[in-house]
């Protein structure tokens, strides 16, 4: 009983983790292939245990296995959850930095890679822009980049392209 009951707890561990990353997976094709992942990993929890067993494996070391395992699969999609809300804090700010860029009177790609501040929050760590812009336009993006997104001038690069 103690063998089915820990197979139940790691199918479940895995169907948590993977109901989690699927929140937090952006619509379309990213959404799409963390289903698909998910499935797989959920299929594999479920599956595992019966590819492992062998006649003379005691009840005890499978399910111990078992454990170990679920484990091992819960730390992986949390870590893949963890990359994929990381790619989603950086294209939403990219998307915002541009529509500000906009609402300054010029256009411009922008690059956003995230870190993670000292309370291990994840947070947007530095800025490319490359575009056209006149000395006021750029002064109003580095004023915007570090009053509310907190990115400080020395991790904001910008790279000039004339018209």
């Amino acid at each position: 009983m103690g063998v089915v009951r820990s197979w139940l707890l790691g199918v479940t561990a895995a169907a948590l983790v993977v109901a989690l990353a699927e929140t937090l997976a952006p619509e379309g094709s990213v959404k799409k292939v963390c289903r698909l992942a998910g499935g797989l990993a959920l299929l594999l929890a479920a599956l595992r245990p019966l590819a492992g067993m062998t006649g003379g494996e005691p009840a005890a070391q499978t399910a111990g296995g078992w454990r170990e395992r679920a484990q091992r699969y819960e730390q992986e999609l949390a870590q893949e959850s963890g990359q994929m809300y990381l790619a989603i804090i950086e294209r939403e700010t990219a998307a915002y930095v541009m529509d500000k860029a906009k609402e300054f009177g010029f256009e411009c790609a922008v690059e956003v890679t995230c870190g993670y501040d000292e309370q291990a929050v994840p947070c947007p760590w530095e800025v490319t822009a490359r575009g056209s812009w006149t000395q006021e336009q750029r002064s109003r993006l580095e004023r915007l980049l570090e009053e509310e997104l907190g990115v400080p001038v020395q991790r904001q690069y910008y790279e000039e392209i004339l018209p």
